[in-house]
């Protein structure tokens, strides 16, 4: 329940979780400006292994990078709980640019990328 911050039994939030707690590492409202991402995660199983395919989605990395910066401990020396018994394994970032009516919505890529 302390590597997660939430308990299992009814999934909420402790108050008493430790700084290393997942939901304290990752906490969206937490970051200036708000990292907001829309996260989803499915668990896996093959033959040559099992484990969790994290998936999530937001408009523009700075969210994730900070997010993932704060659970290595990068701005303050806590590394997340998770690591504690987890290992990523890859990752990726992939682009689905705006489309209006059928077609790529260049204007709203330029207001993107002039942030």
């Amino acid at each position: 329940d302390h590597i997660i911050g939430r308990r299992k039994s009814d999934n909420v939030e402790l108050d008493d979780a430790p700084a290393s707690a997942h939901v304290k590492r990752t906490a969206q409202e937490d970051f200036s400006p708000e990292a907001f991402v829309v996260r989803r995660s499915m668990p896996w199983a093959s033959d040559d292994g099992e484990g969790l395919m994290f998936v999530s989605f937001g408009c523009a990395l700075d969210a994730f990078e900070a997010q993932l910066n704060r659970m290595c401990g990068d701005d303050d020396g806590i590394v997340d709980g998770l690591f504690r018994f987890t290992r990523p394994i890859t990752g990726a970032h992939f682009f689905c640019p705006a489309v209006d009516d059928g077609r790529l919505a260049i204007e709203t890529l330029r207001s993107v990328t002039a942030d």
